[in-house]
C-alpha cells in the first residue's frame, strides 16, 4: 500500500491553535491532530500536549490495539491535560494507518473518513460532538476501526467544516486507483 500526505487548506488567520503531528516508521503511520478551542495561549498548550503525548506514544511503541485501547489512550491524555495548569481544552483525532487499515479515536469535533476506491464515503469519527474535550477530566473519546484503507483517508478540522459541504469535500476527492491518500482539509 502507498500512503500519500498531501496537505490542503484554507486561508485563515486563525490556525495558532492547531497542532499536527505524522510520524512514520517501516510499518506504520500515526498521524494526531489537536485543535484548541480557541486562539488563546492555554488552547494552544493543551493541543501541543496533546500531539505531543501521542507522538510520544508512538516513539516509544506503546499503542493500542483496538479502538477501545484508543479511547482509553486519549482518556488518559484529557488526564494529564487537565492536571497541567497551563492547558486549556482541545478537541483531538488521532489514527493509525498499519498493514492497510486506519484505527484510532476523535474527541471533539474533528472528522475523518475514509473515501473507499469505488467513492464510498465511510465516515470515522462521530465529528458532532463539540463537547467535553481534551483538559476537562470528562473527555468522552469515540473509537473506530479498524477500516480498511482502500481509497482516501480525509481529515477536516470542524472550525472549517461545515455539513452541507460533505457532498462536494467527497465529489473532489476521487482516490487514485493505485493508491491511498491522506489529504488534511483544514
Amino acid at each position: 500500500m502507498k500512503l500519500e500526505i498531501s496537505a490542503s487548506q484554507r486561508p485563515s488567520h486563525d490556525t495558532s491553535h492547531d497542532r499536527l503531528c505524522v510520524l512514520r516508521d517501516a510499518h506504520r503511520t500515526l498521524i494526531a491532530l489537536a485543535d484548541g478551542v480557541d486562539s488563546r495561549v492555554a488552547a494552544q498548550a493543551a493541543a501541543a500536549r496533546t500531539v505531543t503525548e501521542l507522538g510520544r506514544c508512538f516513539r516509544n511503541g506503546v499503542l493500542p490495539e483496538d479502538p477501545r485501547g484508543w479511547e482509553m489512550l486519549l482518556e488518559g491524555i484529557d488526564h494529564a491535560v487537565l492536571g497541567d495548569p497551563d492547558a486549556g481544552e482541545t478537541s483531538a483525532l488521532v489514527m493509525l494507518v498499519q498493514q492497510g487499515v486506519v484505527m484510532g479515536a476523535s474527541v471533539g469535533d474533528s472528522l475523518a473518513y475514509v473515501i473507499h476506491t469505488g467513492g464510498e464515503a465511510q465516515p470515522l469519527s462521530r465529528g458532532e460532538r463539540r463537547r467535553p474535550r481534551i483538559g476537562t477530566g470528562l473527555a468522552a473519546p469515540f473509537g473506530f476501526g479498524p477500516v480498511q484503507l482502500d481509497g482516501r483517508l480525509i481529515t477536516r478540522r470542524a472550525a472549517r467544516y461545515d455539513a452541507r459541504e460533505l457532498p462536494t469535500a467527497l465529489a473532489a476527492c476521487r482516490p487514485a486507483e493505485d493508491s491511498a491518500s491522506l489529504g488534511q482539509s483544514w
